[in-house]
């Protein structure tokens, strides 16, 4: 019942958020492989694999950059395996300019200096894997947690 609830909620706010100024309109090539499906279809696809810290795959689990490498690569897009490269990649967005399949970058802990990764779904939330104990999960970005991490975002085109 709370995850249905949560589903509820984040379908909610993408629909009444999807086209704020905010978030962008979500037109436009980014995440899309013709014949494959999108990368935000891709990730969405693997919703409860659970967290690995290393992990790599839907049958070994992921973490989140791992997660991100996946998915990109059955869009035939590689990308670095740690997150701090992988903000390296493409060009940086502003949150305004958000398409789907977007990568979103987090700052966690100001202190220990590592990054989050996750995939923009079009509609104010991110695809992840999120933490030891966890699964591949969306979050709202309007999150109080997450809006106050959010770091920067890179738009990746093959």
């Amino acid at each position: 019942m709370r995850i249905a609830l949560r589903i509820a909620l984040m379908v909610f706010l993408g629909l009444s958020l999807g086209g704020c100024a905010f978030f962008g309109s979500g037109s436009g090539p980014s995440g899309i492989a013709p014949g494959k499906g999108t990368i935000v279809d891709t990730a969405r696809s693997q919703i409860g694999v659970p967290y690995r810290y290393a992990g790599q795959s839907p049958r070994q689990g992921f973490d989140c950059s791992g997660f991100v490498q996946w998915v990109y690569a059955r869009h035939g897009i590689r990308l670095p395996r740690r997150t701090d490269d992988q903000i390296r990649v493409g060009r940086h967005v502003s949150k305004s300019e958000l398409r789907p399949g977007d990568l979103v970058f987090f700052m966690p802990s100001a202190k220990s200096g590592s990054l989050h990764v996750g995939i923009f779904d079009g509609h104010g939330a991110f695809i992840h894997s999120p933490s030891s104990g966890g699964r591949v999960r969306a979050d709202s970005m309007l999150a109080p947690y997450w809006r106050s991490t959010y770091y920067a975002a890179n738009r990746v085109t093959p």
